[in-house]
């Protein structure tokens, strides 16, 4: 018998959605099909905003400061709380953003929030005294990350946004990894979990839910599921040899869960309130030895988030809101059909995995091809069956709607359990009633405070330097720089990084993947930094094309070259060689993605070189790399990954 559905269903079924949008504001352009969806019919209970909105400014004429747009982000988010009100919702929308920190900062965009390291470069600090700057005195790598991740909390709340899609719980133990790598606190799963449970604890003290990713663990994996489906062969349990996901994977999962089935605890320091904040969000990647099932992604999977996340004796036992990640990536998206089109040559739309690439097989795979993701539709029922509380759809308005009308068609048939859906309804109501998202209490929120925000952003400022100055890691002692002679600079022409790093909209993709632009902003501002410390510096973009001139070197230039994952990208490493051929002056090698640039690399030729790395190529990172390379200060930091063959 089928079920009728009504509109308090219909509202029901909106709050396990969270979905994106275009363009700048909510409230005209394409930004207003998040109206329709967070309105009457549809009811999205959750909206995500990603750096896309934040880029852009939509004041006439162009605002001149970056806390205006950071007033009118704050603006438009009160407006769709509004509207989800007059829409009939009831109960506040969970207002999401990926703030990692570092290389996946969406509000830091253009410098409307504070940036701060990422989790390599966070948990790299060393346990010694910092600076005597303010309060900001006798920190250690875990206390850093606590205040790190509370003033970013702060500057969220202030916008309007309650929930963080941070911190990152995978451990990075496949150091060919492409997608998490530096986004990862490192390769010991104790020490990632302690930071995992330190940032927690700083997000809900500024009253933001985060949102611990990407579970059952996505560190293991030489597949991007932005582009494909990774594969991880491990059993659930511990293995003799420390290779089971309970001795690696789950460690960071299982701690947080731990403390808070404890309650109210000095070791995390967290009351009822905020433990029930927490969410986790789960991954696309596979587990064939646990479910059976080669092509069964992790979030859609009932044996692993009812089984091993949420069952209580054998599993973790959580009991707070589960979301997924973004069902519009490859994994999930490409269905076998569109596998299909493309081994005949035709041309598939492209979602958010629209990049070919080349981390799409994975020697784990055992030569078992995919066949294919369900699709967006299909996956969000899939994801509800499975356990998952709230589905995330960033991009398309036309899938968005249609994954909705796909579950309300579940619903209706009793595929989905109206019961049981309703349990999760709960589960969602709790965690938002701790946000403070009741409208009573969400009404009493003041209205924009320049003066208050102000004094954040210079506060939050002071931590931040303070932090990326303790970031920096020598991996090679060497001769430092003199800031009196001339300076010849290498970068590496930019290429996607992953697509969690990349902006979603691709615009300056091109179909194989590479970044149309060159040097990239953070390494132009990087050379402008040392050009205004050594005003003789020459700056080369070097790529895979150079010819050995390229790397020629004046008899009097002293070479700083930079790295990005050449482990990955080994043509970079032809040039560093090429460079190191044609000079006999000081030369400092920065790695400014992953630290493993080096690994296996030998010169055949005798010069010597230091080499610096420093986890993400963003602008202070950087900065704080050149005031290294010209003695103003020490690289002081301790890399949390281990670099040997």
């Amino acid at each position: 018998m089928s079920l009728k559905l009504t509109d308090d269903i219909k509202k029901e079924i909106g709050q396990h959605f969270i979905f994106g949008f275009h363009g700048p504001t909510p409230f005209s352009g394409k930004g207003k099909d998040i109206l329709t969806l967070t309105g009457p019919g549809y009811w999205a209970g959750n909206v995500i905003y990603m750096k896309r909105n934040v880029v852009e400014t939509v004041s006439e004429p162009p605002v001149d400061s970056k806390h205006g747009r950071a007033e009118e982000i704050a603006s438009h988010i009160a407006g769709l709380q509004q509207h989800a009100r007059d829409s009939g919702q009831s109960i506040g929308l969970g207002i999401g953003t990926d703030q990692e920190g570092g290389l996946v900062s969406a509000f830091s965009t253009n410098g409307v929030a504070t940036l701060f390291p990422g989790a390599m470069a966070m948990a790299s600090i060393p346990n010694i005294d910092d600076l005597t700057s303010g309060d900001i005195v006798r920190k250690s790598s875990l206390e850093f990350t606590e205040a790190i991740y509370a003033a970013q909390g702060a500057e969220l709340n202030m916008l309007g946004v309650n929930w963080a899609f941070a911190p990152v719980g995978d451990v990075n133990n496949e150091r060919e990894n492409p997608v998490i790598g530096v986004r990862s606190f490192g390769d010991d799963p104790e020490r990632v979990a302690q930071h995992v449970l330190s940032s927690c604890k700083g997000l809900t003290s500024a009253g933001v839910a985060p949102s611990v990713k990407h579970f059952p663990g996505h560190g293991d994996t030489r597949v991007d599921s932005h582009l494909g489906l990774p594969r991880i062969y491990k059993e659930w349990a511990h293995n003799s040899d420390g290779s089971g996901l309970e001795d690696i994977e789950l460690v960071p999962f299982r701690r947080l869960t731990e403390k808070r089935k404890a309650g109210t605890n000095t070791a995390l320091g967290l009351d009822d309130n905020a433990r029930d904040m927490i969410t986790v969000m789960t991954g696309h990647m596979s587990l064939p030895l646990v479910t059976g099932k080669a092509d069964e992604p992790a979030s859609l999977s009932a044996v692993v988030t009812n089984g091993i996340l949420r069952e209580r004796t054998s599993g973790l036992g959580f009991d707070g809101v589960v979301v997924t990640d973004c069902l519009e990536m490859d994994a999930i998206s490409r269905t076998k059909e569109d596998l299909g089109k493309e081994k005949r040559g035709e041309i598939v739309p492209g979602g958010i995995g629209a990049n070919e690439g080349s981390g799409s097989v994975d020697k784990a795979d055992k030569r078992v091809e995919w066949e294919g993701g369900p699709g967006i539709e299909e996956g969000a029922v899939l994801a509800l069956e499975a356990g998952a509380d709230v589905v995330m759809i960033c991009h398309t308005f036309e899938k968005q709607r249609a994954a909705v009308e796909r579950v309300w068609a579940a619903v209706e048939s009793g595929r989905i359990s109206l019961d049981v859906l309703r349990e999760s309804t709960k589960r969602i109501a709790k965690w938002k009633k701790a946000l403070g998202l009741e409208w009573d209490l969400y009404a009493e929120r003041m209205g924009w405070n320049q003066n208050a925000w102000d004094q954040l952003k210079g506060k939050n400022a002071a931590l931040s330097l303070a932090a990326y100055k303790r970031t920096a890691v020598c991996l090679k002692e060497g001769e430092m720089l003199d800031g009196r002679g001339k300076v010849v600079v290498f970068t590496p022409a930019m290429e996607s990084y992953n697509l969690a790093v990349d902006d979603a909209e691709g615009v300056l993709r091109t179909k194989g993947g590479a970044v149309r632009n060159t040097a990239g902003a953070s390494f132009l501002s990087f050379v402008e930094a040392i050009r205004q410390q050594v005003p003789n510096t020459r700056h080369v973009v070097f790529n895979q094309q150079d010819t050995e001139s390229v790397y020629v070197v004046e008899s009097d230039e002293q070479v700083i070259f930079t790295l990005r994952n050449a482990d990955r990208g080994t043509w970079q490493l032809r040039g560093l060689e090429r460079t190191l051929c044609s000079t006999q002056t000081k030369v400092v090698v920065v790695s400014s993605g992953t630290p493993y640039d080096l690994i296996g690399f030998q010169s055949k030729h005798s010069i010597d070189y230091a080499h610096l790395a420093c986890s993400e190529y963003t602008k202070p990172a950087l900065e704080a790399v050149k005031n290294i390379i010209f003695g103003e200060e020490k690289a002081v930091g301790k890399l949390p990954v281990r670099v040997t063959t």
